[in-house]
């Protein structure tokens, strides 16, 4: 099957380069390059993609806010950001904007084909070093009580943010703090209006990276907590 490519890259000599990678990629064909993210918002949706890879500095709109609004326009295209730049704010925003994947533009072109078509596959790619930033950020998380007072969440949604991060379903969050899913969904609106996200893989991954909540392997189970 073609994997369908749109690039956001405001580097015209490396754009094109990409570009001629591409199109003697086996399976891969480029449907749209693009210099900016207002561009990249207007034509993206009419061209269909399935992965699209994204500069993170561009001028005007950023990487990271085309990122968001193209995952609210287009669900199903995949965003691969491929950037110079690997510090642990910038990795975090395009992850928490709906980003799959985050390659520095040091990799390989081996290293790049796997990783569009890891993505196109329904995976997540990092590079080793990326990964490692990631996991330090992961071990050594601001406090929970700093956390919610920067955010300026409430118990009830820190509890719900709780139940995401041990994996239960809606219906299982709704019964375990004893509101109906009504309420539930309202709840839901607030965590993702304060932590700037927009669906729950990103609410959980801010609240971890944060220290908002425990992880799932720290946390006790509410199940437990609720017979003590």
């Amino acid at each position: 099957m073609e994997i369908k490519i749109s690039l956001v890259e405001d580097n015209l000599p490396l754009a094109g380069e990409l570009e001629k990678w591409i199109a003697r990629t086996k399976g891969f064909k480029c449907v749209g390059v693009h210099a900016t993210g207002e561009a990249a918002l207007e034509a993206i949706p009419g061209l269909s993609p399935d992965v699209v890879l994204v500069d993170l500095r561009l001028p005007g709109m950023s990487g990271v806010a085309l990122i968001a609004k193209l995952k609210a326009r287009c669900p199903e295209v995949q965003c691969l950001v491929l950037t110079m730049y690997g510090e642990s704010d910038l990795i975090f925003e395009a992850f928490k904007a709906g980003a799959c994947g985050y390659l520095l533009k040091r990799a390989s072109p081996a290293e790049l084909e796997d990783a569009i078509r890891q993505v196109f596959a329904g995976g997540s790619v990092m590079t080793p070093r990326i990964a490692r930033r990631v996991l330090e950020i992961f071990v050594n998380p601001p406090s929970a009580k700093a956390a919610s007072e920067e955010h300026r969440l409430n118990e009830r949604e820190r509890a719900v943010l709780q139940c995401m991060v041990e994996g239960q379903a809606r219906k299982q969050v709704a019964d375990s703090l004893g509101i109906n899913v009504h309420t539930l969904d309202y709840v839901i609106r607030c965590i993702y209006r304060k932590l700037h996200v927009n669906c729950i893989a990103a609410a959980v991954s801010t609240a971890v990276r944060h220290g908002i909540v425990a992880n799932q392997n720290d946390a006790p189970s509410r199940r437990t907590s609720r017979l003590s």
